[in-house]
């Protein structure tokens, strides 16, 4: 065990429309916890990996000069930030928690070891799938895709889908569960090389958005006979264009709005076309994963999800980084659009 604890520490927030590494240090002043200072009920973890996510992008953006009850978190200044991770119990005082035991938490710190508690964690079953599968495959991307197709989306054989960042990592997964319940696939991605992926994965057209001009022009073509469901995963002007395009009664799975994460605010593109969804009675929902943690969806989707990869039916683009110093420049990636699947740290 190194003597070392590395973090990555949040030095400075970032201005809205800057996605630098810089506002970030790489800490290795800290010693290793010692193990004889862990509480009754704590554990304490080795971080084998690390889930680098949009959100993450609204909590190091800077604070309002007037913070409210509903400001957005913060990452605080001069502390490791945190997020989705996976690691291994090498120490514990807490009887649910043995040494060895694979763990998963939602606030995982962004360093190589760290003090958590019972209700900071989430055993993970014994098997053989890598450690890194469950920020990954088995993963909050995975499920959130899962949930927004399947449940939000309540799809039928035979109707149209569109994916907004479907080589994204939530994307590429929509994309492949629609295919296997029988529904026509339309993806959007941002480079040929995207595109061809999603293509890969079964999609029965793709939209190049950066390079196929007037937006709504190439979603009608690219969707004849309109769209039912409509998974967002990015907001902005194309979530505005897709509105055009709704059948009546299609389904609106908001899942992100990547695109204006830490954007400068006077750019940001407000929807100018609800209108046109009313009297088509358009249902719009918002899926987000954590509540639905521990219940017998996320057992469906384990379940649904083990079998397809089993059966060599569910691909998943993994964007691997190496080291905690690999991070800051994975996150300034991530929205650069310089990141191909999903972007994760092994540690």
């Amino acid at each position: 065990m190194s003597s070392t604890n590395t973090r990555v520490v949040l030095r400075e927030y970032a201005p809205d429309g800057i996605h630098s590494p810089d506002c970030f240090a790489i800490d290795d002043s800290q010693p290793i916890p010692d193990v004889k200072k862990l509480n009754k009920g704590q554990v304490l973890v080795q971080v084998s990996a690390l889930s680098v996510d949009p959100h993450q992008r609204l909590f190091i953006s800077p604070p309002p000069e007037k913070p409210t009850i509903k400001s957005a978190f913060r990452y605080p200044l001069g502390q490791a930030i945190f997020g989705i991770g996976v690691g291994t119990v090498v120490e514990s005082k807490n009887d649910a928690f043995a040494v060895g035991d694979k763990v998963r938490s939602e606030s995982m710190p962004w360093q190589a070891y760290a003090i958590l508690g019972e209700d900071q964690l989430i055993k993970l079953p014994t098997n053989d799938s890598d450690l890194s599968d469950h920020v990954g495959v088995y993963g909050m991307a995975a499920f959130t895709a899962y949930l927004g197709t399947i449940y939000a989306g309540k799809p039928e054989a035979g109707e149209t889908i569109m994916i907004s960042a479907a080589s994204g990592a939530v994307g590429q997964v929509a994309v492949q569960l629609a295919k296997a319940r029988g529904l026509r696939v339309v993806g959007m991605a941002g480079s040929d090389e995207k595109v061809e992926h999603v293509r890969s994965l079964g999609a029965d057209a793709v939209i190049n958005y950066k390079t196929c001009g007037n937006l709504n022009a190439a979603i009608a073509e690219a969707a004849p006979n309109g769209i039912d469901i409509y998974f967002d995963n990015v907001g902005g002007e194309i979530l505005d264009a897709v509105l055009l395009n709704l059948n009546p009664l299609a389904r609106v799975v908001l899942c992100g709005s990547m695109s204006t994460y830490g954007a400068v605010q006077s750019k940001i593109r407000g929807i100018t076309n609800l209108p046109s969804i009313i009297v088509k009675q358009v249902t719009l929902q918002c899926i987000y994963y954590l509540p639905h943690y521990g219940t017998q969806r996320e057992t469906d989707f384990i379940q649904e999800m083990t079998q397809l990869v089993e059966q060599g039916k569910m691909q998943f683009r993994v964007d691997e980084r190496i080291g905690l110093e690999s991070t800051p420049q994975a996150l300034a990636d991530l929205f650069a659009g310089k990141n191909f699947g999903k972007l994760i740290v092994k540690v």
